[in-house]
């Protein structure tokens, strides 16, 4: 059973793996060393279009729809995870929200230049120590005639310090808690933001992340995106479209992986005959290509919800819950057939295995997973 692909769509996951192999997977291994943002890849990823892979061509995107772009993310995330977190956080996350729920005007001001790579986008929703508008340091919008004064902190920002646009969430009502939050559009140069300091990560380390200080960041009234109050609904709903290139993202990993694992198995000799031979890694090894199968499966189609504007969150949480369960015992599994090398920096698994994780946690909707499905079932 497969998933039946355009052959437009054959060609862009075609084009999206030579790409990865060209100028992405030479220098994957640097980027995790490092942790230094890949500037030049990401400018490569523009020139493909692969930035503005399923926006609108009537604002430069190429409108090749989100099973495209997933095809997309799967095959640069067989190489570097990093480089996928990037461009999800600012085509699933920034520039996503703007499509669907920027008006006329602010999706001709800003989409173009997201779709060509002249700005990168980040979501600035977390807040440092509670939940977004609970906390002390909660960011907190003010109206002042034609503008919003912002302050505050945003904290664990992906492209963060290397965005130009942020999505900045603030509440707007705070006696309203979480229904008072709304979303802004907030340029990267706009005095008073700034970055507090960068975070360090186990895993895809050359995604930066970042702490914002916000002091009386003056935003126009223009670039409130969606009504006053709306933030929640846009976090959520382009959090869901995330969760499933984030999956794709897992998909693209645990593949990696599991090639990886059938090389050494054949190659690594122990009682004079290959381990890939031994009927324990075969299990392993055909629960893990069945789940990745699955999960690929469950993307595609849900991806094919989002490019379709049908309903998609439910099928969106299943999909992050289920890719958070096989993601990780793929990688564990792998690590545990490759034994001591598995474990030693020496072998691309221990990025992998890094990697995978940061891939599950990172964006984690307001709700867990389990919460939205079981609401969709009793409704």
């Amino acid at each position: 059973m497969s998933y039946p692909l355009t052959e437009e769509q054959q060609l862009i996951q075609q084009n999206a793996r030579e790409f990865a192999q060209e100028y992405v997977e030479p220098a994957a291994a640097g980027i995790d060393s490092t942790g230094v943002y890949p500037a030049e890849i990401v400018q490569k990823m523009a020139e493909h279009d692969f930035l503005g892979i399923f926006m609108p061509g009537e604002y430069g995107g190429a409108e090749a729809g989100y099973l495209s772009y997933t095809l997309l993310v799967e095959e640069i995330s067989r190489v570097s995870g990093a480089v996928a977190a990037i461009l999800i956080n600012h085509a699933s996350l920034a520039a996503y929200a703007i499509n669907r729920y920027g008006s006329a005007e602010q999706k001709q001001n800003y989409l173009p230049f997201l779709g060509n790579g002249q700005k990168l986008g980040a979501f600035a929703l977390s807040e440092p120590g509670a939940a977004p508008g609970a906390g002390a340091q909660r960011v907190v919008a003010v109206k002042d005639g034609d503008s919003y004064i912002l302050n505050g902190r945003k904290c664990y920002v992906a492209n963060g310090g290397a965005a130009g646009i942020y999505i900045v969430f603030a509440l707007t009502n705070p006696e309203a808690g979480a229904k008072g939050i709304s979303a802004f559009i907030v340029d990267g140069k706009t005095a008073g933001l700034a970055v507090a300091r960068t975070i360090g990560k186990m895993g895809l380390r050359g995604c930066p992340s970042a702490e914002l200080s916000l002091e009386n960041v003056r935003v126009p009234a223009a670039n409130l995106l969606g009504p006053e109050g709306a933030g929640l609904t846009i976090a959520l709903a382009a959090q869901a479209a995330a969760s499933v290139a984030e999956a794709a993202m897992v998909i693209g990993i645990a593949q990696a992986a599991m090639e990886d694992a059938v090389k050494y198995g054949k190659q690594r000799i122990q009682f004079r005959r290959p381990i890939a031979s031994f009927p324990a890694i075969q299990t392993m090894l055909a629960e893990m290509a069945t789940n990745i199968h699955l999960a690929r499966l469950a993307v595609y189609d849900a991806a094919k919800l989002i490019e379709n504007e049908a309903a998609f969150t439910t099928e969106a949480a299943m999909i992050k819950l289920f890719a958070a369960r096989i993601g990780q015992s793929a990688l564990i599994d792998v690590i545990q057939i490759e034994g001591g090398y598995g474990y030693s920096q020496e072998m691309v698994v221990s990025r992998l295995y890094r990697d995978v994780k940061g891939a599950i946690i990172k964006e984690s909707s307001v709700d867990f997973p389990e919460k939205a499905i079981v609401e969709a079932l009793l409704a």
